[in-house]
């Protein structure tokens, strides 16, 4: 097969296809290789590249190998346990995705087209994805497994994302413009009525029907007047009078809770998912790992074996 030489290459120049590395009974060619790196390829077109270009660009050529070489082994994985995805399952993977994305069959194609890829590149790839997953799954799943103190331990280490801050439930009391506010708190401050008592008999605001309650809010969230008016007053206190909505208020914390978490219950599922893919990686690399040991791989060119040294 005769193909255009890379980009170091004038164009005019072709060169024979040769193999650039075995792997088992497979090998990675010249060509496949242009392929993986054409992209960059583009980009560079007939630019005269510097030293310091040169040697970035023969990294991303050793590190474009080395991706060719871990999908050629996943394939002869694939191969070996009858992996197969059909033509109608990347159909519904591809419906899946449109409607996530909310784009009609054109739209989607349009999508792909920007990317640079026509739909049977565009199939060619989700189907290597694909077989990829069911391989993961046929490997790996099985061996992994989530435990209820799993889930309790990384849901207390991870107590700053799903802490809420300060959190108080507040009810309040707007008063009419003939009712001193200074009054109806020394009232409920001495005894003489709840801060129920006072937003049922006094109050314009809402929650007139349950101790003037507004629920629960976020401490950060309050006005800063609110806030000043809080401040120092205990769960079931009385704040100093403020002005809401151009009436005097009193405002009363009816729970205050200094550290308040998301719920374990709605977490849960998404630290699950979070678990079984750390560990899911963990495995398959593990078992990728080992998979690469053990294959015979032979570089036809020393220069592009890995700078580690490490080859079979």
């Amino acid at each position: 097969m005769l193909l255009i030489c890379p980009v170091t290459a004038q164009a005019k120049d072709v060169v024979v296809d040769r193999i650039l590395v075995k792997i088992n009974d497979s090998i990675i060619t010249q060509y496949d290789l242009d392929q993986e790196m054409k992209p960059v390829y583009d980009q560079i077109k007939d630019r005269k590249l510097s030293a310091k270009e040169q040697a970035q660009l023969a990294q991303m050529r050793k590190k474009a190998l080395d991706s060719l070489i871990n999908d050629n082994l996943i394939q002869q994985e694939i191969k070996r346990f009858s992996i197969a995805v059909s033509d109608e399952n990347m159909d519904k993977e591809i419906e899946r995705v449109r409607n996530e994305r909310g784009l009609s069959l054109e739209e989607f194609q349009k999508v792909v087209a920007k990317d640079g890829l026509t739909m049977e590149e565009f199939r060619a790839r989700l189907k290597k994805l694909l077989e990829k997953q069911e391989l993961i799954g046929h490997m790996v799943n099985s061996k992994v497994v989530v435990t209820d103190s799993e889930i309790q331990a990384e849901y207390a280490a991870r107590k700053d994302d799903y802490s809420l801050g300060k959190m108080v439930e507040l009810a309040i009391i707007l008063l009419p413009a003939d009712i001193s506010p200074v009054e109806v708190r020394e009232r409920i401050t001495g005894g003489e009525m709840t801060f129920a008592d006072a937003v049922a008999k006094y109050s314009v605001g809402p929650g007139k029907d349950s101790g003037g309650s507004i629920g629960e809010l976020s401490w950060d969230d309050l006005a800063d007047e609110w806030k000043t008016a809080l401040d120092g007053v205990a769960q079931g206190g009385v704040s100093s009078p403020l002005t809401i909505q151009d009436h005097q208020a009193l405002l009363s914390p009816i729970k205050i809770n200094d550290d308040r978490m998301v719920p374990l219950k709605d977490v849960r599922d998404n630290i699950y998912k979070d678990l079984m893919q750390k560990k899911r990686e963990t495995v398959f690399t593990d078992y990728f790992d080992k998979l690469k040991q053990s294959a015979v791989i032979i570089y036809m060119d020393d220069s592009l074996k890995p700078d580690n040294g490490v080859t079979q």
